[in-house]
């Protein structure tokens, strides 16, 4: 659905395909992504969101070896990295403090 004017057929197109990605992704990848990048962009200064994602990740990993999907485990290993930076930046600005 386009922002202005008329949708045209171009964008229903785009529009399904992007449905049918998300809906071929499984749910706790992409939680460990948004988990990770929202991890990522407060320095992990709060610890729980990039453990869970972490958590999310590992969880993801295991039902989508199960299923072939190579999307899926994408997302969860980005999810899972972004997290794991996020820690060591944390790390870095606890311990620097002391």
């Amino acid at each position: 659905m386009p922002l202005f004017g008329r949708a045209t057929p171009r964008d229903q197109h785009r529009a399904e395909a992007w449905r049918d990605w998300m809906h071929r992704q499984h749910p706790l990848a992409i939680i460990s992504l948004v988990l990770g990048v929202f991890s990522l962009v407060d320095f992990g200064v709060l610890i729980v969101p990039a453990v869970v994602s972490i958590v999310l990740g590992l969880l993801a990993l295991r039902r989508t070896r199960s299923r072939d999907d190579v999307d899926g485990a994408r997302l969860a290993w980005i999810g899972m990295t972004l997290s794991a930076i996020s820690l060591c930046i944390a790390i870095g600005f606890y311990t620097r403090g002391r």
